[in-house]
């Protein structure tokens, strides 16, 4: 008598994408991007770490930085109205909105109080955008991904 457990044989299944390895690989390091600006942008609004806009100065990379945000704004909305998917119009949308209110809040002064609470809005719609944008890449990723038929260990189906 053999009292040995038996092995079953192990089926191997493979994970198949359905899109080009390119794009993949964008959507994955682009949801890791994401997740790692949620975590701090989460990490800064527990610690009250907030950056508050900044004063405008005249040198060059501030003025470069203040335009390249207006880029970013202007980038933001143009693709709020380039997506189908309602989802990924309203995170584009809020994150112009966010680019746009830390653009014009440089230009103003205000008290430290109304800075801060800005601030706060600023971080929560931040947080919703980057939400949103997890959702969005996890949904795509979904939609491409799928699991292979599992082979039988003979390599018969």
């Amino acid at each position: 008598m053999n009292d040995a457990p038996k092995m079953l044989p192990l089926r191997k299944s493979e994970i198949i994408v359905e899109s080009d390895w390119l794009t993949t690989v964008e959507a994955v390091l682009g949801g890791i991007v994401c997740s790692l600006l949620l975590v701090s942008e989460i990490r800064h609004f527990m610690w009250g770490h907030f950056a508050p806009p900044a004063v405008v100065h005249r040198d060059f990379f501030h003025i470069l930085n203040d335009v390249c945000r207006v880029i970013a704004c202007a980038f933001a909305f143009v693709l709020a109205f380039e997506f189908r998917r309602k989802l990924l119009k309203v995170g584009c949308f809020l994150g112009g909105l966010s680019l746009a209110a830390s653009s014009l809040l440089s230009f103003l002064h205000m008290s430290p109080r109304a800075f801060h609470t800005m601030a706060m809005a600023r971080s929560v719609v931040w947080q919703v955008v980057l939400v949103i944008l997890l959702v969005v890449i996890a949904q795509w990723l979904k939609s491409v991904a799928r699991k292979a038929p599992a082979e039988s260990p003979g390599g018969e189906s």
